[in-house]
C-alpha cells in the first residue's frame, strides 16, 4: 500500500475516532499529504525537510548541487583576489546568498592543494583564544605542528595563555606558508562578532592567515568603526546580484533533480510553469532566500491540489493562480 493509500485510510480512521487535538491532527495530516506528494514526484522523503525548497528548515547548509552560480562577476572577482592573496570582505543584505557561497568556498578550497581552510562555527560566541585554537587545529589537521616546548602550558595542543596561543598561530602559519600554502579563515556574520574579536582577527591576518569575512553592510560599518586598520586591509565585494528569472528556473530544476537523486544537466523544471517562475521572481525580487520561501509555498499548494483532485501527478502544474486558491482539510 503506498503512502497516499495509507494516508486516506488513516484519515477515515481518524474521522471515526476522538480527536487528539485539532492542531496536532492537522500538523500530522498536512505532513503526510506533503510526503505523499513527494513520493508521487519520484522522491523518497522520510520527513518534510527532505522535500524540495526546504533546505533551510534542516540543520545542514544548502547542498552544493542546489547552488546556482548566477553572479559570475562576483565569482571572477573573488577568485582573482584569492589568487592575489588578499583579505576579502563579501557584503550583502540578509538572504542574498552569502552563506551558500561560504559553503562553496569551504568545500571547493578545502580540496585545493594550495589552501588550508577553516571557519568559525559560532562567530557570535567566539573568544580570542578560541579563534586562535580554530586556526591552530586547522594547521595541525593539515600536518603542520608547532614546537610545544616553547610554550609554558599546553592543553590539547593549544597554549593556555592567550598571548602564547597568538605566538603559536604565528609559528604554525609560518610553517604553512613555507610550503607555499595559504591558511584561509572564513568568518560569516561579521555584524554579530564581539568587538574584542576584531583585534585577534587582525593579528591573525598580520601573521599570514588570509581572511574571508562576510556579512551585511552593517557588519562592514561595524568593522570600520571598531577596527579601522582591519577594515583598510580588506578588499570588499559589495552586494551579490539577485536571481533573474532564469536563475529561479535553474534553482527549481536543481531542487527537483536533487530531490529525485538525479543529476542536474540543464533541464527545465517540470512542475512549475514559466509564468510561475516569473511570478516567484517578481514577488521575491530575486532574493534567493525569498525565492525558496515562495517556491515552498507553491509546492505545498500543489500537494493539496493533487490530493484533493486525485489527478495523476504528471498533470499537476504550478501556476501563479495557484497561490490564490483556498484549501480546507477535508477530502
Amino acid at each position: 500500500m503506498n503512502r497516499l493509500e495509507r494516508l486516506r485510510s488513516e484519515n477515515d480512521e481518524r474521522s471515526a475516532s476522538a480527536s487528539e487535538g485539532v492542531l496536532l491532527d492537522q500538523l500530522d495530516e498536512v505532513e503526510q499529504r506533503l510526503l505523499a506528494f513527494g513520493e508521487a514526484l519520484g522522491g523518497r522523503p522520510e520527513d518534510v525537510t527532505d522535500l524540495p525548497f526546504t533546505e533551510e528548515a534542516g540543520l545542514d547548509h544548502m547542498p552544493e548541487p542546489l547552488y546556482v552560480r548566477h553572479d559570475t562577476a562576483m565569482l571572477n572577482q573573488v577568485t582573482s583576489w584569492l589568487l592575489q592573496d588578499q583579505h576579502i570582505g563579501l557584503v550583502s543584505p540578509y538572504g542574498t546568498g552569502k552563506s551558500a557561497f561560504r559553503e562553496i568556498v569551504l568545500r571547493d578550497l578545502s580540496k585545493h592543494d594550495d589552501f588550508v581552510v577553516t571557519h568559525l562555527d559560532n562567530p557570535r560566541e567566539t573568544t580570542p583564544r578560541s579563534l586562535y585554537q580554530t586556526i591552530l587545529e586547522a594547521a595541525y589537521a593539515a600536518g603542520y605542528s608547532v614546537d610545544f616546548a616553547r610554550y609554558s602550558q599546553v592543553r590539547n595542543g593549544i597554549p593556555w595563555a592567550t598571548a602564547e596561543a597568538k605566538a603559536a598561530v604565528r609559528e604554525a602559519v609560518q610553517r604553512v606558508r613555507a610550503r607555499g600554502k595559504t591558511l584561509l579563515l572564513v568568518v560569516d556574520e561579521i555584524e554579530v562578532l564581539q568587538a574584542d574579536l576584531l583585534s585577534p582577527l587582525q593579528v591573525a591576518g598580520d601573521a599570514g592567515v588570509r581572511l574571508f569575512l562576510s556579512g551585511t553592510p552593517e557588519g562592514k560599518r561595524r568593522v570600520a568603526e571598531i577596527r579601522g586598520t582591519l577594515d583598510s586591509r580588506l578588499r570588499y565585494y559589495e552586494s551579490i546580484e539577485p536571481f533573474g528569472p532564469d536563475d529561479v528556473a535553474e534553482y527549481v530544476a536543481r531542487s527537483l533533480a536533487y530531490f529525485r537523486d538525479e543529476p542536474y544537466e540543464g533541464q527545465s523544471p517540470d512542475l512549475f510553469t514559466r509564468a510561475a517562475i516569473e511570478d516567484v521572481h517578481e514577488r521575491a525580487e530575486g532574493v534567493p532566500r525569498e525565492v525558496r520561501i515562495e517556491c515552498r509555498e507553491l509546492f505545498t499548494r500543489a500537494a493539496f491540489v493533487w490530493y484533493r483532485t486525485g489527478q495523476d501527478v504528471s498533470r499537476i502544474q504550478i501556476t501563479p493562480e495557484l497561490r490564490h486558491r483556498r484549501f480546507g482539510m477535508s477530502y
